[in-house]
């Protein structure tokens, strides 16, 4: 039976399979049918976003690029999904079920991405263990809500979450095999995750400045031995990191050389002068524009702390209120997480209902292991490794942090960590499972690779 698992077509049936088989698994929550077509989803109840993007589509499907009336789109999200919308529209035409023809790439750019977490795994453990975990994360609601059903499909962020994950695998394996290309591929990945949705790039520039904090202090350690400590070269490790990141900056180019001729700026969307806006705006004036879910997710505090701040639009102010008041920010913050980690995907992209119990169970394993993962890198013991892990934990955790206390909270802006924090954990406890009992066993499959 163990032996169907070396078969290299045997985990790709199974991904396939598997994949499909819970994309037909709904979970309770408001959803289009997956064969609906264009016109109908238009008017479907759903959140914006999902309807801003497939419209967008529409255009660039029509025009190849959105119309002046409609730039404002590509200055609140980078263009990856609206494009990939216009292109299925323009193969297939309008009438074409679009989600259906997303879950069939979704399935395939998912299957690429279990079968490199399967590579990565199978460094450190037999094959047939190496091939059902990257399964485990699945299990999670969260998981399968996001990535395989037409909600999720419709908002597009499981592309980016997929391409993200496949991005720290690809990097975990070019250091384990001290692999250039692997490394490269591994920024491109980055890269296109950011031109699907905003956060990446901000994921990238703190990964990068990880990246570069880790090599100087490598450097100067380097260039200060102790007396009992002989100079060591750098870890190529740091040298592979430096070249995704640098590799997804480079590859994130001309979509800041486009906004830098079209809007004179280098950044990647304008969101935060929103962010900014909406923060500086009275709670009647939020409500009044039907932005409550800004204020439930504490996205108003500049101008709550900051009365005197109200109705003003420069974003300095912004940046001014909170450091006026950081404590009380950050501690209001803090006291929404709770509502907004735990809840049922029952009622996305919405908080649950005050008296309805959110999902504790899953949600609170996915706490465990998201927090068990800073331990697990102490037991790695390939130091070239290991410090992949904490570079990856510190930046991402550290990136989100700064997004959760700037922005305003929203019940998705979770399921990236939370699907990360799955695969990362998996990945974590197999690196350390190797390297306290199966060392030598793990040598022997590396070479084998």
């Amino acid at each position: 039976m163990a032996r169907i698992f070396h078969r290299p077509m045997a985990p790709i049936v199974l991904y396939v399979g598997v994949l499909f088989v819970l994309s037909f698994t709904r979970d309770n929550s408001l959803q289009p049918d997956i064969l609906i077509r264009i016109a109908d989803f238009l008017n479907f109840p759903i959140s914006s976003d999902p309807r801003t993007f497939a419209g967008a589509g529409l255009e660039v499907s029509k025009n190849g690029w959105l119309t002046p009336q409609s730039m404002w789109i590509f200055h609140l999200w980078p263009p990856g999904f609206a494009m990939l919308l216009g292109g299925i529209f323009w193969l297939f035409g309008v009438d074409a079920p679009f989600l259906a023809i997303l879950l069939a790439l979704t399935i395939a750019i998912c299957t690429f991405m279990l079968m490199t977490v399967r590579r990565y795994l199978m460094l450190h453990m037999p094959p047939p263990l190496a091939t059902l975990l990257p399964l485990a994360p699945f299990l999670f609601p969260v998981t399968r809500f996001f990535l395989l059903q037409p909600i999720g499909l419709a908002f597009g962020e499981g592309l980016s979450v997929m391409f993200f994950i496949l991005s720290i695998f690809l990097l975990l394996i070019s250091v384990e095999k001290k692999s250039v290309s692997e490394a490269v591929l591994s920024g491109f990945f980055l890269a296109l995750a950011a031109y699907f949705r905003s956060q990446y790039e901000l994921l990238t520039v703190c990964m990068l400045l990880g990246a570069l904090a880790l090599i100087i202090l490598r450097l100067v350690v380097n260039f200060f031995p102790g007396k009992s400590n002989p100079p060591r070269k750098p870890w190529w490790g740091l040298g592979l990191m430096a070249v995704a990141v640098l590799t997804a900056q480079v590859l994130m180019l001309p979509w800041r050389i486009h906004n830098y001729i079209e809007a004179d700026k280098l950044g990647w969307v304008q969101t935060q002068d929103l962010v900014a806006r909406n923060a500086l705006t009275s709670e009647a004036a939020l409500l009044k524009n039907g932005a409550k879910f800004v204020i439930m997710g504490g996205g108003h505090l500049a101008c709550k702390f900051e009365p005197d701040y109200c109705g003003k639009e420069d974003k300095e102010l912004f940046y001014k209120a909170f450091l006026q008041n950081t404590g009380q920010w950050l501690q209001y913050k803090a006291s929404l997480l709770g509502e907004y980690w735990f809840p049922s995907v029952e009622f996305f992209p919405e908080i649950v209902a005050p008296d309805y119990p959110g999902d504790y169970f899953w949600n609170s394993i996915v706490l465990a292991v998201a927090l068990i993962s800073f331990f697990l890198v102490f037991l790695v013991r390939r130091q070239q490794v290991a410090v992949v892990y904490f570079w990856a934990l510190a930046s991402f955790y550290g990136c989100f942090t700064v997004v959760f206390s700037l922005v305003h909270l929203e019940v998705r802006y979770f399921f990236l960590v939370k699907i990360f924090a799955l695969f990362c954990g998996i990945a974590l406890a197999a690196a350390a499972w190797s390297g306290r009992f199966g060392a030598e066993a793990s040598r022997a499959r590396m070479g084998a690779t």
